[in-house]
């Protein structure tokens, strides 16, 4: 699926049955789903190993395509689980998989085409380094980061993989990937499915003012740009929503099919459809354009609807038709209120119950229509079939079905008689052949060949029933038939030359390195660590000068501008601590050493042996120190000690909470956000051409009152927790602990 010329692909959601169904009878051309494991969204009904074939064989039917997400995080224990379901799914028939374990990739694209490999959006792929890196592994698909501007698309596209992108749905406010904010506060990680969304909670900006969502994002809305995505190489367009109703998943494929089939022309009922079936203040894909300031509603962090009236005494005046029944909220100067559902129908005065204390004149919005979910339920798609009929006295009758060039026949088991009193006309024969009932075909002309003979109605009826199963299984065996050659695939044997490479078992070499922030903790750190590491605020020529100075690693933000990294670079010998995959590739480009940093979330030995040229590698900091343990690579880094960041932003929280503009910049000025339990979070700037943001926990990471072993470990710059690490290598306990409020991070208790 290389083409990126081909028509639009509307990719659905389908997280569960209902869903998967919605969006095919509503317009889809693919869905993708999860199974009950190693998929983004378990908390989602999803499929199973039982079903999958059945609903696979069911999308086939009507040319949609499926792909199958095994797309968290996987624990060193949980790769052979993976690999086995990866090979569930590709026998299934499945069209491609989504996959976000780059030994997982690699195997994926091993397996015999046809069969798309799917990079997703959790590797934050955003240019062309990070689209080249994916398909050196096998992605023949990559999903943009969701923070990718036009000109990024562009990039990932002249690489020649087909380019996927979000167009609609929810959005997280942290980069794509880049999210330890659940696991961290407790213990359900985003990257395995089980994100609690911390982010959706009410959040105050420094002490108490400016209370807010100031980390809820808005949803996406991509009726507007569309034709620009379209333009800069999208042929996949992505509705986010596998946890959403299934009438969601059928309104979103029905409205987008038909801008691409309409040539980008929608309707204000388009609008309307999309906004009451799930919004949160929809908003265009800002960051196409560079903009990134307007992506945070601070009012709401869940569905608002569409304004449809005002309260009065008893109800609401009712400015849109409503239908009894229709899931009413109710808002003051937009923040919400309380909920309501409306009792009566129609226009003007509507009564209706609210389930909390409202005044005239506060704003009610419909979030769920009863006359829509009606309409998109009833929708059903059908495919045009040709019918020949063919009966004679004495002989076996015989019908023949072709849907688009593909054809079933059925001759029955019984002789039919000739006529004695009447014969049975065409009209009579049509009528019964035409009533397809329930299934998902439609008649389009029957030829009828039936001269002189006498057919009953259940006679014809079996007739119809039974070739239309015949075609059933036809259009399956015929979409199915370019995946013969899987049956045959030595899949076993392509898995054991893959995994190999991770099975070395590595001697622990004890080390100490140290990230610092100035010039001062690097002159401290120098000559008392193996690796030294420079975080700047900002990345540039006078930055990149200290690292050389210093001989240490620069690390780069996490959603760089590649291009202007690649030319500062290109310029130096400084070795970098790479964050996602275009790091690694930029680097290898520039024949860089290179530290495989926390970015990359490295949760197992496969994983880890993607990254065998890297001069080290940082273990996945949701890993617990006992999980570390049991890897066979002993080489990585462990960050026991200092700041974690639990999100990267690629918005700017001071315009958000300050009200400030680019021109007259405040990120100099501290700022935090504090919740409502009085915790606090952090925001500090990195930058290169770009502003990115890293939200960081308000305690930091120390275990050093738990921890008494010599290792290899990372730690923020401190010179007394330097030589504390530095002395149990050295076999001594000085008996350091934290005396500021810390946290253990989940170095002793696992992630869900």
């Amino acid at each position: 699926m290389s083409d990126n010329k081909r028509k639009a692909e509307i990719l659905a959601p389908a997280g569960s049955v209902e869903q998967l169904i919605a969006a095919v009878n509503n317009g889809c051309d693919s869905v993708y789903l999860g199974l009950d494991s190693f998929n983004a969204r378990m908390k989602a009904p999803n499929f199973n190993t039982d079903n999958i074939s059945q609903w696979i064989d069911y999308c086939h039917s009507f040319g949609v395509k499926v792909y199958v997400a095994i797309n968290t995080s996987l624990k060193n224990t949980e790769f052979a689980g993976a690999v086995e379901l990866l090979k569930v799914v590709y026998l299934a028939n499945a069209d491609g998989v989504i996959v976000t374990d780059l030994a997982l990739m690699q195997i994926a694209g091993r397996f015999p085409k046809p069969f798309d490999v799917v990079a997703s959006t959790q590797l934050n792929v955003h240019d062309g380094f990070g689209a080249r890196f994916a398909k050196e592994c096998g992605a023949t698909t990559v999903v943009c980061a969701r923070e990718s501007s036009l000109e990024e698309i562009r990039d990932v596209a002249s690489t020649g993989v087909n380019v996927e992108c979000f167009v609609h749905g929810a959005t997280c406010v942290c980069q794509s990937g880049q999210c330890l904010f659940s696991a961290m506060v407790g213990g359900n990680s985003g990257n395995r499915g089980l994100c609690a969304q911390p982010c959706r909670k009410l959040y105050s900006a420094d002490s108490g003012a400016n209370w807010g969502y100031l980390l809820s994002a808005r949803d996406l809305c991509g009726l507007d740009v569309a034709k620009q995505l379209q333009a800069s190489g999208v042929s996949t367009y992505k509705i986010e929503g596998r946890n959403r109703r299934a009438e969601y998943a059928g309104a979103t494929s029905k409205v987008y099919r038909s801008l691409f089939d309409n040539n980008f022309v929608y309707s204000q009922q388009d609008v309307d459809d999309l906004a009451e079936m799930y919004n949160r203040e929809m908003s265009a894909l800002n960051y196409l354009q560079g903009e990134n300031s307007k992506i945070i509603t601070p009012y709401a962090q869940n569905h608002v609807g569409v304004r449809v009236g005002a309260v009065c005494k008893n109800g609401f005046i009712a400015e849109k038709e409503i239908t009894k029944g229709d899931g009413l909220k109710v808002f003051d100067n937009k923040r919400e209120v309380c909920g309501g559902v409306a009792v009566g129908s129609g226009l003007g005065f509507v009564p209706a119950e609210f389930s909390g204390k409202i005044q005239e004149g506060m704003e009610v919005r419909r979030t769920t229509s009863v006359k829509l979910c009606e309409e998109i339920n009833k929708s059903q798609r059908k495919l045009p079939v040709s019918v020949q009929f063919f009966a004679k006295p004495n002989e076996n009758p015989c019908i023949i079905a072709i849907c688009n060039g593909i054809s079933a026949q059925y001759t029955a088991d019984f002789v039919i008689q000739k006529a004695q009193n009447r014969a049975t006309s065409e009209s009579e024969i049509a009528e019964q052949l035409n009533k397809t009932g329930n299934s998902h075909y439609t008649i389009t002309d029957i030829a009828s060949n039936a001269t002189d003979v006498f057919l009953s109605k259940s006679q014809l009826n079996t007739l119809r029933r039974e070739v239309l199963a015949l075609l059933d299984i036809a259009i399956v065996e015929h979409y199915n038939g370019q995946f013969a050659n899987r049956q045959l695939a030595d899949l076993n044997g392509i898995i054991k030359t893959t995994v190999q490479a991770a099975n070395i078992n590595n001697t622990k070499s004890y080390t100490v390195a140290v990230i610092c922030y100035t010039v001062e903790h690097l002159q401290q750190a120098k000559g008392k660590c193996e690796y030294l590491i420079y975080k700047p605020e900002i990345v540039d020529e006078a930055s990149l000068d200290v690292a050389k100075r210093f001989d240490a690693f620069i690390d780069l933000p996490a959603f760089s501008c590649n291009k202007y990294v690649f030319d500062l670079l290109s310029n130096t010998k400084v070795g970098v601590v790479c964050h996602n995959l275009g790091h690694v590739a930029l680097a290898r480009e520039l024949d860089l050493p290179y530290v495989a940093g926390t970015g990359l979330n490295i949760y197992n030995d496969y994983m880890a042996s993607q990254f065998a040229d890297a001069v080290t590698f940082v273990y996945s900091q949701e890993l617990t120190l006992n999980e570390i343990k049991h890897f066979k690579n002993q080489n990585g880094l462990i960050f026991v000690d200092g700041q974690i960041t639990l999100m990267k932003l690629v918005h700017c929280p001071y315009k958000v909470t300050r009200n400030c503009s680019c021109a007259n910049c405040m990120a100099k000025e501290p700022l935090s956000y504090v919740d409502e339990m009085g915790n606090r979070f952090n925001i500090t700037r990195r930058k290169d051409k770009r502003c990115t943001f890293e939200l960081t926990n308000g305690k930091k990471l120390s275990v050093a009152a738990k921890l008494t072993y010599g290792g290899r470990y990372l730690i923020d710059f401190d010179s007394a927790v330097l030589n504390h690490y530095k002395a149990l290598n050295d076999g001594v306990n000085d008996g350091y602990t934290e005396t500021a409020p810390y946290t253990k991070g989940r170095l002793f208790n696992k992630v869900n």
